[in-house]
């Protein structure tokens, strides 16, 4: 057993499997070369003649997209296509339930090449065969986990500016050009969490919590009846040296349906 060889191609195959731009059949085929059999093919692409007669082996006619039947292996015509079958109860055990239509065919894809490598009776190649498949799965999963982080750190930014926005409105004075309050956001998406952190700016007292803390829960009160359609709930406002902290979580309702 060549390793370097079985890596390469199982290298060549994660390639395929992870790619938008993969082959659009729903069976992984390669073309029937000229002079070629049935058995030559089979040896060819799963490195054992008699593998032309498992079921899981198939010579497709494009013209019709019909199985061959195998009493015609010994004579199979040039640019006829030679096919993995997918085994259904097989792909549908480690295809995860709702996976995206394009997931769905690359999981399947790296499925069928697990079974056809694992019917070599090889360990070696299964165990690549399995790697591969992991490699597929933890790819799906890195996949969802960005767009979710995407989807958390876009409702959070939005929200915490229109917070600050809205806090800060009342207190601007026309005969002061100056901002009344600086501000920033801290997240943490991993958590669905923002904390809006609120300061008087030079020359301003308000907000704190030290002399003003009734009137800074009222203000927060105040936009978040405001901002009654967002989906995010207010923990209890608390100092951070000369910062106001006001803590929003997420809601669980949209945090799930944003994971999914």
């Amino acid at each position: 057993m060549r390793h370097p060889a079985v890596c390469a191609a199982l290298t060549i195959v994660m390639a395929l499997a992870a790619s938008q731009g993969a082959d659009a059949q729903r069976l992984p085929c390669v073309t029937v070369r000229p002079g070629e059999n049935a058995a030559q093919v089979a040896a060819r692409i799963t490195g054992n003649a008699a593998n032309a007669q498992e079921s899981w082996f198939q010579i497709v006619d494009p013209r019709t997209s019909r199985f061959a039947s195998k009493a015609r292996y010994d004579r199979v015509p040039a640019g006829w296509r030679a096919c993995i079958v997918d085994d259904p109860a097989i792909a549908s055990a480690l295809t995860p339930n709702g996976a995206p239509p394009g997931v769905a065919e690359r999981l399947r894809f790296a499925v069928v090449q697990m079974v056809r490598l694992i019917r070599a009776s090889d360990a070696n190649v299964a165990l690549c065969a399995v790697l591969l498949v992991s490699f597929i799965l933890a790819s799906h999963s890195i996949e969802r986990y960005v767009s979710y982080r995407g989807f958390v750190m876009t409702a959070m930014r939005q929200f915490g500016e229109r917070f600050i926005h809205e806090f800060e409105r009342p207190l601007i004075q026309p005969d002061r050009p100056d901002p009344p309050l600086q501000s920033r956001l801290r997240f943490t998406p991993r958590l669905s969490r923002v904390e809006i952190l609120l300061t008087p700016s030079i020359g301003h007292r308000y907000p704190n919590l030290t002399d003003h803390r009734k009137n800074v829960e009222y203000d927060v009160t105040r936009v978040v009846e405001l901002l009654h359609d967002q989906p995010f709930v207010n923990g209890t406002p608390y100092m951070r040296g000369r910062w106001v902290v006001v803590p929003f979580q997420l809601k669980v309702g949209i945090t799930q349906a944003g994971g999914k």
